[in-house]
């Protein structure tokens, strides 16, 4: 940057112009390495969305198991209902907050789309006979119309659903994503009051505060579990029951 200076703010605006770089090679490095996690984070998540319902009727069927098991339960499902509308953009159920530094993502998760499929604004009845739940939807805010559509999980036909309520739609889900932020916040202070009575035992105990801090005692939620290991673990069920029942 040596020769530009004493440049002019002529000079500076006609440079920039000409394709000036107002961020530094580093900075385009790591933007190119977001732009490539992105485009990757899109696809598995594109991939994951097809499974889930190409298996819907595996999953439904096991539905309560699932809500039994936290495991399960708490499996990220923000990719699996979609929604948009005029002037509001896209259904948000994925939020990244920074707490000191840290960055934290809460998405929906999987209870939280059970239970918004509970709601007769995302069920609807296909021409079979089965219960099927809308899995994604568009409209307006201003005239309220929307459209949707949902896959019925046994003969795996789509349904489309017009002019219920968008509001309604929103409302709902964003009720429920209200409900899991609320739930990851309270967790977490639970836990770290967990951990708080955890080290003043240790310290009762003797152990010295040099070398034990409550950071030590704080605990997670164990291992994640994926959709897809969830499904496999079903289908495991599933058969080792009818091979039983043979």
């Amino acid at each position: 940057m040596a020769e530009h200076e004493n440049e002019s703010f002529a000079e500076f605006c006609a440079r920039q112009k000409a394709g000036l770089q107002l961020i530094s090679e580093a900075e385009q490095q790591e933007n190119d390495y977001k732009k490539t996690l992105k485009e990757a984070r899109e696809n598995r998540f594109e991939r994951k969305y097809q499974l889930f319902y190409d298996n819907l009727d595996l999953i439904l069927r096991n539905k309560e198991e699932i809500l039994a098991t936290p495991r399960y339960a708490n499996i990220d499902a923000h990719y699996l209902l979609k929604g948009c509308g005029l002037y509001v953009g896209h259904l948000n159920t994925a939020r990244q907050f920074n707490i000191a530094g840290n960055v934290i993502i809460i998405n929906l998760r999987l209870a939280s789309l059970f239970k918004i499929w509970e709601t007769d604004q995302f069920r609807v009845q296909c021409e079979c006979g089965t219960p099927t739940f809308i899995r994604g939807f568009a409209g307006s805010p201003l005239s309220g119309g929307s459209q949707a559509s949902a896959i019925c999980p046994k003969c795996k036909k789509i349904v489309r659903v017009d002019n219920r309520s968008f509001g309604a739609y929103c409302g709902i889900v964003n009720a429920a994503y209200a409900e899991d932020i609320e739930m990851f916040a309270k967790d977490l202070m639970t836990k770290w009051t967990l951990a708080e009575v955890e080290y003043e035992k240790k310290i009762a105990q003797g152990k010295s505060a040099r070398w034990f801090t409550m950071g030590d005692a704080f605990k997670d939620d164990g291992e994640i579990c994926e959709l897809e290991t969830m499904i496999n673990e079903l289908r495991l069920k599933e058969f080792d029951a009818s091979a039983s029942i043979e």
